[in-house]
């Protein structure tokens, strides 16, 4: 073979890259979009581990993740794209479904036996500034039953309106972060501060009267679940929450920032033996925590067990919290 015969060499330009494919760079995309679909279905094992029980939370960005797969498998042909995007999507889909309305159909709520019962619950954010228009908005709220997560010592003096407005008051000012307090207009029959291990937050019980008939009332806020630890204190929490409540004749609700969504497997273990549930004529999947951020999730919530159905609720307007509050209206 003579020189002229020799291949010529391959300059660096020539060469293929997987970048400049476009079929290589397709595939690459479609690995992608396979995996964020597998994260979806992940955060459905929550209750084998925390960190999984972290994806669960993202139901709402996992639809447009979803939905945005489905459009790129149909423009590729990726059959199985296709397939698995859709199924994912429904999945997903499904599950937020399954919070759009969790009460049933109750005709006597055209004529509700007396006054809907009110309760807001705000994580007002311990380092918030604006006290003024946190406190502003729970008078202009007017609620029967208020409780206000992570209002701490220096909330002291900016509660003083609410002492004024409401005749029984239950604060726990000292713990920081995971302060709380509640207010109510309600006959307090009696209160009690629970600290459950092993953190030993405070976890307010109010036993009240309603019309005649007692209630009692729950304000939590358990540790965000943001490491194996505080995980597990986290689920031993509202676990134990569960257990108070399903040993508790007659109507119940629990509310506050219970940094769990619907979808999440603390919120099975609240919810799964006690009796409590959303019983909402509205939508529970609605964002309260990081509205402005793309990992908007809803974890404030009211849940009842007995004869009270939540005909209304309000997500409130930003009063200088990463949390919205929220109203309900409860009727029997």
């Amino acid at each position: 073979m003579t020189d002229k015969d020799a291949p010529l060499p391959v300059s660096a330009e020539e060469k293929p890259s997987l970048f400049k494919s476009p079929i290589s760079a397709g595939v690459f995309c479609e690995a992608l979009a396979l995996l964020a679909l597998v994260v979806t279905w992940l955060g459905s094992l929550g209750e084998y581990h925390w960190a999984l029980d972290l994806l669960s939370h993202f139901r709402l960005q996992y639809v447009v993740v979803c939905a945005s797969a489905l459009v790129f498998g149909a423009l590729r042909r990726s059959v199985v794209l296709v397939l698995a995007a859709l199924v994912s999507l429904l999945w997903n889909a499904q599950l937020i479904h399954a919070v759009h309305r969790t009460a049933g159909p109750a005709p006597s709520l055209a004529k509700p036996a007396g006054k809907p019962l009110k309760v807001l619950v705000f994580n007002v954010l311990a380092v918030n500034d604006n006290h003024v228009a946190a406190i502003d908005h729970v008078l202009n709220v007017d609620a029967d039953i208020v409780c206000l997560p992570e209002a701490r010592e220096d909330w002291r003096l900016s509660l003083e309106p609410l002492r004024v407005r409401y005749p029984y008051r239950v604060e726990e000012l000292g713990d920081g972060d995971f302060s709380i307090a509640c207010y109510t207009r309600l006959p307090l029959k009696s209160s009690e501060v629970r600290r459950f291990p092993p953190w030993r937050l405070p976890t307010i019980l109010l036993n009240l009267d309603y019309l005649g008939t007692p209630i009692t009332f729950i304000g939590t806020h358990p540790m965000p679940p943001m490491t194996g630890e505080r995980a597990a204190g986290w689920r031993e929490q509202l676990g134990q929450i569960g257990a108070l409540v399903a040993g508790i004749d007659g109507d119940v609700i629990v509310g506050g920032d219970l940094n769990a969504t619907p979808w999440c497997h603390g919120m099975r273990l609240l919810c799964g033996k006690s009796g409590l549930g959303f019983h909402s004529f509205d939508p529970v999947w609605v964002p309260t925590w990081g509205r402005h951020l793309p990992v908007m999730i809803p974890i404030d919530h009211v849940l009842t067990k007995g004869s009270f159905i939540i005909r209304k609720r309000h997500i409130g307007p930003p009063m200088g919290s990463d949390h919205r509050s929220v109203m309900v209206e409860l009727v029997r």
